[in-house]
């Protein structure tokens, strides 16, 4: 994945679900393909807001998805329980009418 959502998955796992900065980055670093500890460890503690020096970088899921996932492809990809869902509601279904 690219930097962008990197920094929105380590905002969502440190600011959303209340997660350490570790236990991600460990996880992670298993994944991703260009895992270089250097790079990796440290962004992951500015990301989460631990470093002490940046402010914190809280990202918005919705906005993030809106800006660049205009028509919902990786939603309803990554997402499939939303697969269906109509794309005026697919950053925010819980809006839907029941």
């Amino acid at each position: 994945i690219n930097f962008r959502m990197r920094a929105m998955l380590v905002s969502f796992a440190a600011y959303d679900l209340f997660l350490h900065w570790r236990r991600p980055a460990v996880f992670l670093a298993r994944l991703f393909l260009d895992f270089e500890p250097g790079i990796h460890y440290s962004q992951f503690q500015m990301q989460s807001g631990t470093t002490g020096i940046n402010t914190f970088r809280v990202y918005s899921p919705v906005k993030q998805a809106q800006d660049h996932d205009k028509d919902g492809t990786f939603v309803r990809k990554y997402v499939p329980e939303l697969a269906n869902v109509p794309q005026r509601h697919i950053y925010e279904p819980w809006k839907m009418p029941k």
